[in-house]
């Protein structure tokens, strides 16, 4: 599923090349879990960018799905992104003037799915989350554990109609 060769990146900071990521290669077989830990600085984020494809590597192979990533526009990217990766942020990223169902609903629109349907998708994975009673609320008036469930609940969403007919 995810198959990463001699990754590396770098990145100038103050006229000094820093070594984010060096040489680093490892597989994530379908069903496996994986984390990711270290210390402060050790391009655990920039890793994860990378994975995301929010990020290009300097050098190395990526290989997602048995897809490679190297030349792949950033259309490609984006399509990729939105099919078959979900974001958790550590700021959990949610739109500041759209309601938690609202947020649940963005990607599930980039991908074509009608706006009748993502809303029962978003209101679904709500409630799997256990905040059916804050579906109109704005991320301000959402408490950060709250916040966080409705960007857990946002990434599970896009997963669960991949063969949607639209």
């Amino acid at each position: 599923m995810i198959e990463l060769k001699n990754i590396c990146k770098s990145f100038v900071l103050g006229g000094e090349e820093i070594k984010a990521l060096d040489n680093v290669s490892f597989n994530v077989k379908k069903g496996e879990f994986v984390s990711i830990i270290g210390p402060s600085g050790s391009g655990k984020s920039t890793l994860m960018n990378i994975l995301g494809l929010l990020d290009v590597a300097d050098k190395g192979e990526y290989i997602l799905d048995n897809i490679t990533i190297k030349n792949a526009s950033d259309n490609t990217l984006s399509e990729i992104r939105n099919k078959k990766i979900g974001f958790i942020f550590q700021n959990f990223n949610l739109l500041p003037k759209l309601n938690a169902i609202e947020n649940i609903q963005v990607p599930l629109m980039y991908r074509g799915i009608k706006h009748e349907e993502s809303k029962k998708i978003a209101y679904e994975y709500l409630e799997k989350v256990g905040l059916k009673a804050r579906e109109k609320h704005l991320p301000t008036q959402l408490s950060g554990g709250q916040q966080q469930r409705v960007a857990i609940a946002r990434a599970i969403a896009r997963k669960s109609r991949n063969n949607i007919s639209r």
